[in-house]
């Protein structure tokens, strides 16, 4: 199917070219008709037109005034000039601005027709060769990646004497002497998931540092980057960590090794990530090998559990607490003097984190447009005051639409997880594979769950088993092996301890204290 666009002041020539081309080309064109220069701008940009046949002479914007500004913003897009005006100025404007024909009015329907097949052929050879770029691009990424991850497993596996580089480097085309590594963990991202996380990894690496990325390794990813000792490190790595927290999570870490220049370092140089990476707060966050020793140490560590303080008011829906715990978070980050760019760091690992707990409860809450924005208002704030005046009512939103699910009724997500426990009862359950149903993470379902329940996760799967038990004990017709199964312990002698410690009494004597139990061995 080709987009045709018909441009013409004049209706009756729009609507003869339109009976030529359907008579001429059935079911194998989608036309379109203007009747200016800037409705006929507005459908290109707007409709991917393939072909414009333009008149010259239309009020406002111009036939050549159109097409100027139409190869500017497609330049793959074919332009048919269409007029009445036969002189040849006119003509040799039109082709210095890309035009493919320039026709003078009347046209025969031939050359109409036959003007449309060369152009729709042109079409096709461009789009058979873009396809073709298209697959060679993806052949060569898809051998690019490949080596990538054979460069990686060298550099932090190999052993000294087996290990060269110099090989991988030159087919990289990397000059620089120095170097450091990345390591990358991403506790969210599931199997299905991997692929499309990997991808934007790597290409984000790639465009923001030439790094060298690896292949998921469990769920972390080491990178390779090389670098000139002078290049503003820090900044671009803390823009990059910015954007994987916003596509991929807020729980995403990274830990970064100090700068190498011996190519002889590469598992000195990963051990030194991955031990950073290690360090830092499991509920997310940047780490620098080379300011493990700094006097902010003791602060960052009370900064980080001060945040999480104010996360749990603002998941609690604590809207009080949430002031309180909030002047506290300043006034530790204040006395830590924490550079400015760690506190913006900080600030949108909060918001983050507050607006995935209100996206909980509130389907599309952190995808609405205000939010897109967070991290340039961030990077514009030129003082501490302007970002916590920004800070604090966002987290004041979040806790109030937090507050309001918790004091109408019980969060959707625990329901959710109920639900699906009494489904499953007789399949295992664990705590992972629940959270990955509600979309959240373990340890925030974990403390969710009691905040809401009153129970912790498992005691409240067992207590439920346990019920379902006793009730098939009292009226099914099942052995205690066959309720043991039904239930979700495969193991009969474990769910006759558990059924004792609970009731005081182990199955077999329960059922026999009932009368007229129906009956059932063991």
């Amino acid at each position: 199917m080709y987009k045709i666009l018909l441009t013409d002041d004049e209706r009756i020539v729009i609507d003869s070219l339109t009976f030529i081309l359907e008579k001429n080309f059935p079911s194998q064109l989608c036309i379109y008709t203007a009747q200016s220069g800037t409705d006929a701008l507005a459908l290109c940009q707007t409709q991917k037109i393939d072909i414009v046949f333009m008149d010259i002479n239309m009020p406002g914007l111009n036939g050549l005034e159109a097409v100027a500004e139409i190869k500017r913003s497609n330049p793959g897009t074919i332009v048919v000039i269409l007029s009445a005006f036969d002189r040849f100025q006119y003509a040799q404007e039109a082709l210095a601005l890309g035009a493919y024909r320039y026709l003078t009015k009347p046209v025969n329907r031939n050359i109409i027709t036959q003007t449309v097949r060369n152009a729709m052929s042109r079409i096709d050879a461009e789009r058979e060769n873009l396809s073709a770029d298209i697959e060679i691009r993806k052949k060569l990424s898809f051998v690019s990646s490949i080596v990538e991850s054979d460069f990686i497993y060298s550099s932090i596996f190999a052993s000294a004497e087996t290990r060269n580089l110099q090989g991988y480097l030159e087919y990289f085309k990397i000059t620089e002497d120095s170097y450091y590594f990345c390591c990358l963990e991403l506790p969210e991202t599931s199997a299905k998931n991997k692929y499309e996380a990997y991808t934007h990894v790597r290409d984000l690496f790639q465009a923001s540092l030439q790094g060298i990325v690896g292949s998921f390794m469990m769920n972390r990813i080491a990178v390779f980057i090389p670098c000139n000792p002078e290049d503003p490190v820090r900044e671009t790595l803390r823009t990059v960590y910015r954007q994987l927290a916003l596509r991929l999570g807020a729980a995403v870490r990274l830990g970064v090794s100090s700068i190498k220049t011996d190519i002889g370092q590469t598992v000195c140089a990963y051990n030194e990530a991955l031990e950073t990476l290690n360090k830092t707060d499991t509920a997310g966050g940047i780490g620098f090998a080379d300011a493990s020793q700094t006097k902010s140490e003791p602060y960052l560590k009370a900064e980080l559990h001060s945040e999480q303080q104010l996360l749990s008011r603002v998941a609690a829906g604590d809207v009080s607490g949430v002031k309180i715990y909030f002047d506290r978070w300043k006034a530790l980050v204040r006395t830590a003097a924490i550079p400015f760019d760690a506190v913006k760091n900080a600030c949108f690992r909060i918001l983050v984190n507050a607006r995935n707990c209100a996206a909980e409860v509130r389907k599309g809450y952190a995808d609405l447009p205000a939010f897109a924005n967070t991290f340039s208002i961030l990077a514009d704030c030129a003082s501490f005051s302007q970002i916590t005046a920004y800070v604090l009512p966002q987290l004041l939103e979040c806790t109030f639409i937090l507050y309001e699910s918790r004091t109408a009724k019980l969060n959707p997500i625990i329901e959710k997880v109920q639900d699906f426990i009494k489904d499953n009862i007789g399949n295992e359950i664990s705590l992972e594979q629940t959270a990955r149903l509600a979309h959240v993470n373990p340890f925030y379902l974990s403390k969710l769950f009691k905040d809401e329940t009153g129970s912790k996760f498992i005691d409240y799967v067992t207590e439920l088993r346990l019920e379902k038990g006793k009730e098939l004990l009292r009226h099914g017709g099942y052995s205690i092996k066959e309720i043991s199964y039904r239930i979700g312990y495969p193991d009969q002698n474990y769910f006759s301890k558990l059924f004792r410690r609970k009731f005081g009494l182990t199955p077999t004597e329960y059922r026999t204290s009932i009368p007229n139990d129906g009956g059932g061995s063991e």
